[in-house]
């Protein structure tokens, strides 16, 4: 069960949820794992009873079921071979490792969800090679595994009225233009503008085609006592990732207070599902140093879509460097009255970039601290986004077990520097008996 306290804000529900993982060894080499998870409550508004999807971002489903793992697993001598619904791990930084992109997440509670916890199982062919250790040089524990995703699964997105949806990305319900900012982008005199604005959000799958699917590689061992990984992956985004398609019509011009026209032109604003391809390739490294646990990971994107504030994109300046074409057929119809298209840029930028973190914990006097530093560093030319450039965020927490360690208190925070964003989040977890 979960229960958020209304100090203000939009509504959350109780949630209730259930988990039944069912296993069973098929032969001494062939094992088969199902998990079930149901939920009923929560952060959904307007949500009916249903099966959880793979191919739609926007679902609201209340009670829900999905198969959260489904998958066979051969193991062979040194070859083990999994097919069916299942999830990846990857990476070694706590919080959102940047090399973790082959699972998405259900974000529609994004800060009270563990993060595996938020991971949707998708469907793939995965296989692993554990290899032989290499003495010459104490590479031990080598293992090479290659999977391949067939379909674009996306991460699952709250609607506009839920709780968590972005406040960043929903528009407002009236937007004005003053006479001047009117003529600075349409090259209208003396007319000022005001827009109602309809905005929902809108499902778009992706096309089942071989070329829609994913390949992830990664390649892992130690190398004196000290862990390392080496990642690639070329596939869908799996974060969250859409377009906005915007459309007016002009319904009226009427005379202003102030002597100039205004133009009444509601608009229609559609949140649609978009599905970009991106490349990662990556690294991490983890080693004891004199009883510190240090970890460290890289992650160099090619192509990823990054949010960007979606006000920016409706400032007259914005609608001024529209193609010529395309800005004057939008005027024409709005004049004459008519429904037209306003081709405006992505919402989700592609851009390249690297993320790199580094981390140390320390156990003293039964206290486990923990202090982490993420940062992200755009290696091209692009529209601003809405993490700063360089974006860097301070992750820290601390741990510590009572009562024969049935009892865990924890406190954690995040603060982005740049942007002077932070998350402080307390927690008590209890054991009950020996389950």
């Amino acid at each position: 069960g979960l229960a958020v306290a209304e100090i203000g804000g939009p509504r959350q529900r109780p949630q209730a949820i259930t988990e039944l993982r069912l296993e069973s060894r098929l032969s001494r080499a062939l094992r088969a794992r199902v998990t079930l998870r149901g939920r009923a409550g929560g952060p959904f508004e307007g949500g009916h009873p249903g099966l959880m999807n793979f191919v739609h971002a926007f679902q609201n489903r209340t009670p829900s079921l999905e198969f959260n793992e489904a998958y066979a697993e051969l193991r062979e001598g040194d070859v083990q071979i999994r097919a069916g619904i299942q999830r990846f791990a990857w990476g070694k930084l706590d919080g959102v490792p940047p090399t973790d992109v082959v699972t998405p997440r259900d974000l529609h509670d994004p800060f009270v969800r563990e993060f595996e916890e938020s991971k949707i199982g998708v469907p793939a062919l995965a296989g692993t090679y554990y290899l032989p250790p290499v003495d010459a040089i104490d590479l031990r524990e080598l293992r090479l595994a290659l999977a391949y995703v067939p379909i674009a699964v996306p991460s699952r997105l709250p609607l506009a009225d839920e709780r968590w949806f972005p406040p960043s990305v929903n528009a407002s319900p009236v937007v004005r233009f003053s006479a001047d900012a009117v003529e600075h982008a349409f090259g209208i005199p003396s007319t000022s503008a005001r827009i109602p604005i309809t905005f929902r959000t809108l499902n778009h799958r992706p096309a089942y085609r071989l070329d829609e699917g994913a390949i992830a590689l990664r390649l892992g061992g130690t190398w004196h006592e000290m862990d390392w990984d080496l990642y690639h992956y070329t596939g869908p985004e799996t974060g969250p990732d859409a377009d906005l398609l915007v459309s007016v019509r002009g319904k009226a011009i009427v005379p202003g207070a102030d002597g100039t026209q205004r133009l009444i032109a509601p608009a229609d604003v559609r949140l649609r599902q978009a599905h970009d391809t991106m490349h990662m390739t990556g690294a991490d490294w983890s080693a004891t140093l004199g009883g510190a646990t240090v970890r460290a990971e890289i992650a160099s994107f090619l192509d990823r879509p990054y949010l960007r504030v979606t006000s920016d994109l409706f400032t007259p300046t914005a609608l001024r460097a529209l193609p010529a074409k395309a800005r004057d057929r939008l005027v024409m119809r709005l004049l004459q009255r008519q429904r037209a298209r306003v081709p405006l840029g992505d919402l989700f930028a592609d851009r390249d970039s690297v993320e790199w973190g580094i981390g140390v914990d320390y156990l003293i006097a039964g206290f486990l601290p923990l202090l982490q530093v993420n940062q992200v560093v755009f290696t091209d030319a692009g529209p601003t986004q809405l993490y700063s450039d360089p974006e860097t965020r301070l992750l820290g927490s601390v741990r510590k077990r009572l009562l024969q360690d049935t009892v865990e208190l924890e406190v954690r925070g995040v603060y982005a520097i740049e942007r002077g964003a932070w998350l402080v989040y307390p927690r008590a977890t209890y054991r009950w008996g020996d389950h």
